[in-house]
């Protein structure tokens, strides 16, 4: 049934209000509720102040600016609340994964427009404190699709454009899934589950790559033993996310200016989060190089190997990130 348009409907209801009147045809006198000269001097009103020169917020007759007026809406949120929200998200999807274990829905798939078909991590799944290799391999499949959801919460970053958004995307998932571990996995001793055979089985037999292996335990390390809090993450996120030195970009310069926000954005708050730490930024910065460091190969190959086999990740990830694009607009 197609319901009319308002404004019918409106018209409909005013000719039907005035057809319950009764017609009684009275006539009053012209003036009768006309106010007396005394009610009119009762009702005058003050003048209006004198208008300000060049004031923006001069209106008419001196009235104040209307709610929606752009001088009465509250600034838009900065780059650090951006993040934060960002983060609030990312915990509460956490928590609630971690909520449902005892849920026994079978994971949900994706079908990629490489042919594969890839399975969502079955949120069934809860952290023990001696995790086998299998629960590695689901948490980290897991990981990787929060962070591709947490880069579609950052509003600066839908700003770009979609070559760019996916380039950086494809540039920084390495560092990003990386730091998404150490954040995640905070009850989770990963420097003997890395070392372990399973391990060692995936990769090379070199010693570059058993160096990046080392390198990862490091990090992890230094994650526990500093303890970020979720602004710290925020920040440092950002910084590899937002990287200027990317080839291919179509505009460094908003680039560039997100992640010198992000820096300074973390300098501030740790100084003034931690005043006590002075060394606490130079630390969590120097982070950055080390997780660069790692090449993508080695990160595939040690946690993706079984979930998305021989197929880069780079080419998984379009299909991602345009699938939790779809999921939000939905949402």
């Amino acid at each position: 049934m197609q319901h009319p348009p308002v404004s019918s409907a409106i018209q409909h209801l005013a000719m039907t209000d005035a057809k319950m009147l009764p017609n009684t045809n009275i006539h009053f006198p012209p003036g009768i509720f006309a106010p007396s000269p005394h009610h009119l001097k009762t009702l005058t009103l003050p003048p209006p102040p004198p208008p300000v020169p060049n004031s923006p917020t001069q209106h008419v007759e001196g009235l104040p600016p209307p709610l929606f007026h752009p001088q009465a809406l509250p600034p838009p949120p900065g780059l650090l609340h951006i993040l934060m929200s960002a983060e609030k998200c990312q915990e509460i999807i956490w928590s609630s994964k971690m909520q449902q274990s005892d849920s026994t829905t079978e994971p949900t798939t994706l079908s990629l427009s490489t042919g594969l078909t890839l399975q969502q991590p079955n949120p069934s799944l809860a952290l023990p404190l001696a995790p086998t290799w299998e629960m590695l391999q689901e948490t980290t499949a897991r990981l990787l699709f929060m962070a591709v959801r947490w880069v579609r919460c950052l509003a600066p970053f839908q700003t770009l454009s979609k070559h760019d958004q996916l380039l950086l995307l494809q540039e920084s998932w390495k560092e990003l899934f990386l730091l998404h571990l150490a954040q995640w996995s905070v009850p989770w001793d990963l420097s003997a589950l890395l070392g372990c055979t399973q391990a060692r089985d995936r990769l090379p037999s070199d010693i570059h790559t058993a160096t990046e292996i080392k390198t990862i335990q490091e990090i992890m390390c230094r994650f526990r033993q500093i303890s970020p809090d979720g602004s710290e993450f925020g920040c440092m996120k950002a910084i590899v996310l937002f990287t200027p030195e990317t080839s291919g970009l179509c505009d460094v310069q908003p680039v560039e200016m997100l992640q010198d926000q992000a820096q300074c954005i973390l300098g501030d708050y740790v100084r003034t989060r931690y005043p006590r730490q002075p060394t606490r930024f130079g630390r969590l910065l120097l982070l950055v190089p080390s997780l660069r460091a790692i090449r993508s190969l080695t990160v595939e190959l040690l946690f993706f190997k079984e979930t998305i086999g021989e197929i880069p990740i780079t080419q998984l990830l379009g299909d991602m990130y345009y699938m939790e694009k779809c999921n939000t607009g939905q949402a």
